[in-house]
C-alpha cells in the first residue's frame, strides 16, 4: 500500500479510528484534492458532507490512512506505527490537556535539547511549535518541524531558541541567498532575519548598493519576506478553529510585504497570490474575500512568459492559484463570516527567488 506521501489528486484516504473531531471522526472517506507533504497535511473532500460541510477540509497525516478500498474501517483501528524513543513518553493523553503551565504557553516556539536516547538525540537543537500540555504524563505535545511529527517532551528538554544572529559584512545577494536557504530549511525566523537585513540594507545604502537601482530585485526581496509569514501563520493558526492574534500579526505583516512587492513592480503575479494568501489568512469578512479573489484573478491571468498587462506567473503556480480563488469564492459567495479563516491554503510549493 502507498504512503500517504505518496497519494495523488483524486486519490482515496480514511479518518483513523479514534480519531473524533468536529468536522471528521474515524472511519470516515474522502478524496484527496490535494497532497501537501511539505506540510504533511491533505486537502480532503470527504463523502459524509452532512457532517464535513461541503468545502474541502485540511487534514493532518497523523489522522488518515490510504483507503484504496471502500469500506475497510474498523471501529478503533489505528496502523501500526514504530516503537517510539522513551523520551516521548506514552502515546496518548491520559487526562485533560492544559494550555499553559510553568514558563510555556500553547503556541510557544521552543528548541528542543537533552534527549539522551540514541532514537532521540537527533531531535536536539530541532524548533517546534507547543500544543498542549499533559498534566498526567509531564509532557508537552511538540509539532516538531521539517515533517517530523508529534513528539510528547518533558519540559526540561525544552527551551526558547536564541534571537537568530546575522552575520556581519555579507552582501545583499549573500542576505538574499542565506534568507531562502533558511526558509528551505525550514528556520523561518532565521529566514526573516536575512531578508529583513537585506531590505535594512537596501534603504540604509541605496545607491551604494548595486541591486537598488532594481524594483524587480527588491520586488522579490519583499515577496519572498511575506512568504515565510505565510507560512509561520499557518505554522502558528495549526488546527485550532479560531485564528488567534499571533497568526493574525503574520498574515497582517504578510499583506504588507506582498502589496510593497506589488507596488514595486506591478506584473509580479506571484506577489499578486501571496497578497490574496495573506488576505484570506486575516479575520475573514465579505471585502476581504473580494481583495483576494481581485488578487488572485490578476495573479492568474499571468503566463510564464507574460499574460494580460505583462503578468508573469509559474506555469507551475497556475492550479494552486486557482484552487485558492475557487475557495475564496465559496467564502464570498456564502455570505457569512466564516469562524476559521483556511490559513492552510496559503501554502505554496514554489522555490523562493
Amino acid at each position: 500500500m502507498a504512503s500517504l506521501e505518496e497519494l495523488q489528486t483524486g486519490d482515496r484516504v480514511r479518518v483513523q479510528g479514534g480519531r473524533n473531531f468536529e468536522k471528521f471522526h474515524g472511519g470516515m472517506e474522502g478524496t484527496i484534492v490535494e497532497n501537501r507533504p511539505d506540510s504533511r497535511n491533505v486537502l480532503v473532500q470527504f463523502d459524509d458532507t452532512g457532517t464535513s460541510g461541503p468545502d474541502p477540509l485540511t487534514v493532518a497525516y497523523r489522522h488518515l490512512e490510504p483507503a484504496p478500498e471502500k469500506g475497510g474501517y474498523r471501529s478503533g483501528h489505528v496502523p501500526t506505527a514504530p516503537s517510539q524513543p522513551s523520551s516521548q513518553g506514552p502515546k496518548e493523553p491520559q487526562g485533560p490537556l492544559l494550555d499553559e503551565h510553568g514558563a510555556f504557553k500553547m503556541r510557544d516556539l521552543v528548541q528542543l535539547v537533552g534527549l539522551q536516547s540514541a532514537a532521540a538525540q537527533e531531535l536536539n537543537g530541532k524548533l517546534g511549535r507547543l500544543r498542549r500540555y499533559d498534566p498526567v504524563a509531564e509532557r508537552w505535545e511538540v509539532d516538531v518541524r521539517q515533517g517530523l511529527g508529534v513528539k510528547r517532551l518533558k519540559e526540561e528538554n525544552l527551551v526558547r531558541p536564541d534571537a537568530p544572529q546575522v552575520e556581519p559584512g555579507l552582501s545583499v545577494g549573500e542576505l538574499k541567498e542565506r534568507g531562502n536557504k533558511a526558509f528551505q530549511e525550514q528556520a523561518y525566523e532565521e529566514a526573516v532575519a536575512y531578508y529583513t537585513a537585506a531590505v535594512d540594507m537596501l534603504e540604509e545604502q541605496g545607491s551604494a548598493v548595486p541591486e537598488a537601482a532594481d524594483e524587480k530585485y527588491i520586488a522579490v526581496l519583499y515577496s519572498n519576506r511575506a512568504q515565510v509569514y505565510i507560512t509561520l501563520c499557518r505554522e502558528v493558526h495549526g488546527e485550532e478553529k479560531i485564528i488567534g492574534r499571533e497568526a493574525r500579526g503574520y498574515a497582517m505583516r504578510a499583506n504588507m510585504d506582498s502589496s510593497k512587492a506589488i507596488e514595486l513592480d506591478p506584473t509580479f503575479g506571484k506577489a499578486y497570490y501571496r497578497r490574496g494568501c495573506a488576505v484570506l489568512g486575516m479575520a475573514p469578512s465579505a471585502s476581504r474575500a473580494k481583495e483576494a479573489i481581485h488578487c488572485l484573478e490578476v495573479a492568474l491571468s499571468g503566463r510564464a512568459s507574460g499574460g494580460k498587462d505583462g503578468i508573469v506567473l509559474p506555469n507551475a503556480m497556475r492550479h494552486e492559484v486557482s484552487s485558492l480563488l475557487d475557495y475564496a469564492k465559496r467564502r464570498l459567495d456564502a455570505c457569512v463570516e466564516a469562524a476559521v479563516p483556511d490559513v492552510e491554503a496559503c501554502r505554496e510549493n514554489c522555490r523562493q527567488q
